[in-house]
């Protein structure tokens, strides 16, 4: 399945990514970055392609209900940046809700549509390690009283850590980018 408006969307969320990544580093340091010459050190620029975005697609398993794959991962040594494709299809399940401890996560919606909730209080917790989807220790449970809100192609949303969220309710099945922003341990 080929989907040329990925390239766009790629480029759309590596920017966002990079503006939400730079924003506090920009913010604390001007008066240093303006009287300070190029570092010589300073790293390279990291890019997904469509052709990296669509490999990663086709390593869903067919009987898979929910696939997360991280693309690549930048590590900055004060955070880490991680540009991961999900698709989910509807299943007979309600999906849980997810809060990460550490990670900022920015979904933008590819293709299909559904209902995503936040916010509100997360019921039944129990902690999971989703360090191999690069989203670190987060918890799982059920939302109580949150915002509900549809989301469709090309829709953002940027969801801090703590903050609960789910897909409530797919429109059939729906892909998307996220850019998952890891916070250095406190």
């Amino acid at each position: 399945m080929r989907m040329r408006s990925i390239g766009f969307t790629t480029r759309l969320i590596l920017r966002t990514a990079l503006v939400l990544a730079a924003t506090p580093i920009w913010c604390s340091g001007l008066s240093s970055v303006l009287s300070a010459a190029q570092a010589t050190n300073a790293a390279a620029a990291t890019y997904v392609t469509t052709a990296e975005i669509d490999a990663a697609l086709k390593q869903m398993p067919p009987t898979s209900t929910t696939y997360d794959k991280p693309i690549k991962t930048v590590d900055t040594g004060a955070y880490k940046v991680t540009i991961v494709i999900l698709r989910r299809v509807p299943g007979k399940t309600t999906d849980s809700a997810l809060l990460h401890d550490r990670v900022t996560e920015v979904y933008q919606i590819l293709t299909g549509a559904g209902m995503f909730e936040t916010g509100g209080q997360l019921m039944d917790g129990k902690p999971v390690d989703l360090t191999s989807e690069a989203a670190g220790p987060s918890v799982r449970g059920t939302i109580q009283g949150g915002e509900s809100r549809r989301m469709g192609p090309g829709d953002v949303v940027v969801i801090p850590p703590g903050l609960p969220h789910r897909f409530s309710k797919l429109e059939g099945t729906i892909t998307y980018m996220v850019t998952r922003i890891e916070a250095p341990r406190p």
